[in-house]
């Protein structure tokens, strides 16, 4: 009799999950956003494109790559042939050093999702927010108060505390959270009218409310319009997770006056966005989390690492196994 396996969430971890796991079992894959990909996401407004979660990723290992190898050829992935430099108040910039080539979606990071789940059934925009054991296997239901399964196992690749809420206080590994630690970021987006004349395409910034800057627009693929991507720095956006919309921004704009003197102010388009879990701070330090007993599991970037090829690791180290056992 075929499996039933549940995955929750469609960003990279999800989404590797269920091509591992597709030939050898019925898949029902499920996402509260209107598209696949979780941080591998791009958002276009007023002639403006910016990738405003991950920013770009390394391949490591040859399982990452032969799992990419298909997007590499469509050129759904392409090498970021970026100037990457370190900057700091009062500082010049310096070369970051950069010793292995760096990727990107094209043309846009939500292009490598959208190639992954081609072959993939995805119900978007239903919220998951309970699951519960019944006789004929686990039931879950939506914020719509719809029911989907049974299935036979639930997977959870959401956020650690998300993950937590969902696979509940019975779930056997569940002291695994503990360990996580996961941070916030914002992602002040600006479009200009004009190019900022600026030197590099990336830049890491140290003793910064910023942690990281990106011209976005020199991503391939992309169209031409100057698109500047500002990202808070982790331990910033913490301690701020809570503050207005409003002043996040302004304390953005203002360290990006005094960091590369480029005016936020006179953009054409000025957008922000809260990522309340986006990177990780401390792992979970296993490669993910399983209940065998009760077929309950987690997975993703934070039981690793926070990196696009964690999040890789991590779900294709738990199909293995659910495969071993399916």
């Amino acid at each position: 009799m075929t499996r039933k396996i549940a995955i929750i969430g469609a960003g990279l971890a999800g989404l590797t999950l269920a091509h591992r796991l597709r030939g050898s079992a019925e898949i029902a894959v499920f996402d509260k956003s209107w598209r696949p990909g979780g941080r591998l996401s791009t958002r276009q407004k007023a002639g403006f494109q910016f990738d405003h979660g991950a920013q770009y990723f390394t391949i490591r290992s040859d399982e990452f790559r032969d799992f990419l190898q298909p997007a590499l050829t469509e050129g759904a992935v392409r090498p970021w042939d970026a100037r990457v430099v370190t900057l700091e108040a009062g500082q010049h910039p310096v070369e970051a050093n950069r010793d292995e080539p760096i990727y990107v979606g094209a043309p846009s990071m939500n292009t490598l999702p959208a190639f992954l789940a081609k072959e993939i059934s995805v119900s978007c925009e239903i919220e998951i927010d309970d699951c519960r054991r019944e006789p004929e296997g686990w039931l879950l239901s939506d914020r719509a108060g719809i029911t989907h399964g049974p299935f036979d196992w639930v997977v959870s690749t959401a956020p650690a505390p998300q993950s937590r809420l969902l696979l509940g206080e019975d779930f056997a590994a569940k002291a695994g959270f503990d360990a996580v630690r996961m941070r916030g970021c914002f992602s002040l987006m600006l479009g200009f009218e004009s190019s900022l004349g600026i030197a590099w395409q990336g830049a890491f910034v140290k003793n910064s409310p910023i942690g990281w800057l990106a011209l976005d627009s020199s991503k391939p693929g992309r169209d031409n319009a100057t698109s500047l991507l500002v990202q808070a720095a982790g331990a910033w956006a913490d301690e701020h997770l809570e503050d207005t919309p409003e002043q996040i921004e302004s304390h953005l704009i203002e360290e990006l006056r005094t960091l590369v003197g480029i005016d936020g102010g006179t953009a054409r388009h000025h957008a922000l966005h809260r990522w309340r879990y986006a990177g990780t701070a401390e792992p979970a330090g296993e490669n993910f989390l399983i209940d065998q007993e009760n077929q309950l599991a987690a997975c993703g970037d934070w039981c690793i690492k926070g990196r696009v090829e964690a999040a890789f690791v991590s779900a294709s180290k738990l199909g293995q196994l659910l495969l071993d056992r399916l």
